[in-house]
């Protein structure tokens, strides 16, 4: 293709300029300049005197393209942008640790910061006329106040262990916030936006079978239902949206994320093993088709993140969406989501007796310990690109209990080494030896801005928590007991303030006063007798159980320590806290065995 003389003369006067402009020639083109979160971007803010302009986005977030297409596409604003700020973008997925501390309510997040990162102003979605008048604000009280910022983020707290038990009475003043909260009327919590509350729903199930709380599964009965009947439920393609907008669940906002997914087939599956209500089982199967047709990875194993929202394509039938492309998706794996799914894929095996889909979890799974290392634990994501993140609390925990549910599934001791490596390094890198818990990052003299300073949240803590009594039960090691108690200890008296957020704390409450339904198999780990008390284990109520497999000629000193027969080829033995059953030899037992364990007060309501 040839070009006139006079158009190729100004065409190279203008690549010249465009190449000479501090913005190049996407600058020039009307796009933001954005940046990555890092050290550059806060020196290069110290440099020039400029504040600091963070964008935190979800690549599902309906609001987020919108402000995509509207202010940051006008060009009044693109222009003033930058020349006067340092743009700074963030995905919330891929940065956990960056939204904790500076998400302003929501998605899109519009943060305003100095050069140390301290937050001037923030907000969320702003129309483009609000931001013209927003950034000449934020512009001229900088340059007063330049190094007087008192930012607007209230100081993390960091909470230590008081050195006060935990006691009962704290999982059920939870339940009792629980039941306050409850919507009688549609379910769910509360009034509108409603969000799902898994936690919240997976304590009310545990205080209803095991402390016989008649009211908590009228809790869990009327969510699951109104929420499935309603528009939260995707009723042509299967899978939940994010949240609803309305009381009654009828308008979603129409995100659908791996980890709701991944937290509500857990909740539906112990649901219908508590109930036996077969439309539960119904919902499991469609959100399963939902995640096996448009977030798993067939072929490699995994689970992608997430896929956007579309309200123009899911209001349609199912012959008007074969007219459209189907909503975009996140094909980037996350550590904790994928092992949140792998987790709910092996409760799905369990109990619906689908071993393709403990197949597929599995494999998932190895995928996943291919990104982990010894040294700084898990990457927190990869996929069309790898993460340099590793080792955040909130990966190390929920990958804990994929392991252990791995080793309960398979038997095989492999994974339970595997979960000591990764509690190790959990402990190396996050353990406050001094105040007891969590941190949520390792520490790094990397970290600029509100990162500076680490935090112990509670519903990380709460997981890890959970995953290290789990982890001290079936290895035996009391220490991690130990740091499990202490790290609870931590939130004893500061977890009223997070309300329904606190659910999470309560079930590791529960496993930490009551100790845990325990399943202990002792024999020979082969043959169809062996398979048959393993899935009679698996298919009790998954809320606190735990499996344990010792085998004579392997494990005959633990089998020892515990008291354990072996003189009848095959056994189990089933607990509840410290109260232990007699020897079971049929494995059709284990449920009656449980069921006569369980406080007589409860036994009218627990089957």
């Amino acid at each position: 293709m040839s070009t006139r003389p006079d158009t190729e003369t100004a065409l190279k006067k203008w690549v010249i300029y465009a190449a000479l402009s501090p913005w190049g020639l996407e600058g020039s083109l009307n796009k933001i300049q954005w940046l990555d979160w890092g050290k550059e971007s806060f020196e290069k803010a110290q440099a020039t005197g400029k504040p600091i302009l963070l964008d935190i986005f979800g690549s599902w977030c309906h609001w987020c393209h919108v402000m995509e297409e509207t202010s940051y596409s006008d060009p009044p604003i693109v222009d003033t942008v930058n020349k006067h700020f340092i743009p700074v973008r963030v995905n919330t997925d891929k940065r956990p640790d960056v939204n904790r501390r500076y998400n302003m309510g929501g998605w899109p997040t519009t943060a305003f910061l100095d050069s140390d990162g301290r937050v001037i102003t923030g907000a969320t979605y702003i129309p483009p006329q609000q931001l013209r008048d927003v950034l000449r604000s934020v512009l001229d009280y900088y340059s007063k106040n330049k190094g007087k910022v008192r930012s607007k983020v209230v100081p993390v707290r960091i909470p230590k262990a008081t050195g006060d038990a935990v006691t009962e009475k704290i999982a059920k003043d939870i339940s009792t916030t629980i039941a306050v909260n409850f919507d009688i009327d549609y379910g769910g919590f509360g009034f509108e936006p409603k969000f799902p509350h898994t936690d919240a729903l997976d304590l009310a199930l545990l205080r209803f079978k095991y402390h016989g709380e008649k009211e908590m599964l009228t809790v869990v009965n009327r969510t699951l239902e109104k929420m499935s009947q309603g528009g939260m439920y995707d009723q042509v393609e299967g899978g939940f949206f994010r949240y609803s907008t309305t009381r009654d669940w009828s308008i979603p906002h129409f995100e659908k994320m791996a980890e709701d997914n991944a937290r509500l087939l857990g909740v539906y599956l112990r649901a219908y093993q508590v109930t036996e209500n077969t439309s539960y089982r119904g919902i499991v199967e469609g959100i399963l088709n939902y995640v096996t047709a448009n977030l798993s990875d067939e072929q490699n194993g995994g689970f992608y993140g997430s896929q956007d929202a579309d309200e123009e394509y899911y209001k349609l039938d199912p012959s008007g969406r074969d007219k459209l492309q189907h909503p975009s998706v996140d094909k980037t794996f996350y550590a904790n989501y994928n092992s949140l799914f792998v987790s709910s894929y092996l409760l799905a095996s369990e109990v619906l007796g689908k071993p393709e889909l403990a197949k597929f979890g599995l494999r998932s799974l190895d995928r996943l310990l291919q990104h982990v290392s010894r040294e700084a634990g898990p990457v927190h994501y990869w996929g069309p690109e790898d993460s340099e993140l590793r080792g955040l609390l909130v990966d190390c925990a929920w990958l804990l209990h994929a392991l252990i549910d791995a080793y309960e599934y398979t038997a095989k001791r492999s994974y339970v080494e595997q979960s000591i490596g990764l509690a190790e390094f959990s402990i190396k890198a996050l353990y406050d030896e001094q105040g007891a818990g969590f941190y949520d990052t390792p520490d790094s003299e990397s970290q600029v801005g509100e990162l500076r300073s680490r935090d112990k949240p509670l519903d990380e803590n709460s997981t890890m928590a959970l995953a290290l009594l789990r982890l001290s039960w079936i290895t035996g090691n009391e220490r991690y007991g130990t740091m499990a108690s202490k790290t609870l200890e931590v939130f004893a008296n500061s977890y009223e303030r997070q309300g329904l957020m606190a659910a999470g704390y309560g079930i590791s409450i529960d496993l930490q006063v009551n100790g845990p339904v325990g399943v202990t198999i002792v024999g020979p780990q082969k043959g169809k007798n062996f398979e048959a008390f393993k899935m009679g284990a698996l298919t009790l109520f998954a809320g606190r159980r735990d499996v344990l497999y010792l085998d004579p000629s392997k494990d005959s000193e633990r089998i020892n320590q515990l008291g354990y027969d072996t003189s009848v080829e095959m056994k189990a033995y089933v607990c509840v806290g410290k109260v232990c059953g007699p020897p079971v030899k049929d494995p059709s037992q284990l449920g009656p065995t449980l069921f006569s364990l369980i406080k007589p007060a409860n036994a009218q309501i627990i089957s």
